[in-house]
């Protein structure tokens, strides 16, 4: 008996250990931006274990696929931090909407409702990162290495274009 009660007690601290320490679901997904599964991107891993949000190969991969996402948001009229984050993170699905946008409009230091460009998205995208994830896990580096993954698609450019902005590649 006391055999079983101390391999139980181990068993409860190792596993108590472990989700103290893991990762951050953004950060174990490679979704820096926790983009809930959606769609079949590029780069995304091929063992789909979460099925509630996209898991990619590299960080770059899940920046990739946020910029995609957020430059339609722009296109739509959804331009502000405001707009933006009530439509990434609705308080109808219990999140922090307002904190949300207070923190990255604090990040950015601008106005929640003020318009954003596709040059305002790295940025945006790293803020919204540290939130989503509770810390700097991501490097600004790594938003702008999944930009350029973007750019290399054809239907990125062109909406580019529709915003106003040439990419040269």
């Amino acid at each position: 008996m006391q055999k079983y009660l101390i391999t139980s007690f181990v068993l409860l601290l190792v596993t108590g250990v472990y989700f103290m320490t893991r990762p951050n679901k953004n950060v174990r997904n490679n979704n820096p931006l926790n983009i809930r599964e959606s769609a079949e991107w590029v780069g995304e891993r091929t063992l789909n274990i979460d099925k509630e949000f996209e898991e990619f190969k590299t960080p770059e991969h899940g920046f990739r696929a946020g910029y995609i996402i957020l430059l339609q948001y722009l296109e739509r009229g959804d331009n502000t931090i405001d707009k933006i984050i009530t439509k990434w993170a609705p308080a109808s699905d219990n999140n922090h909407t307002n904190n949300y946008i207070n923190y990255v409009a604090n990040e950015l230091n601008i106005s929640e409702f003020q318009e954003l460009a596709p040059k305002d998205l790295p940025q945006l995208m790293l803020a919204m990162s540290v939130f989503e994830g509770g810390g700097d896990h991501f490097e600004l580096h790594q938003v702008v290495s999944g930009i350029e993954l973007a750019h290399k698609e054809s239907f990125v450019v062109a909406r580019l274009g529709r915003l106003g902005v040439e990419v040269y590649v």
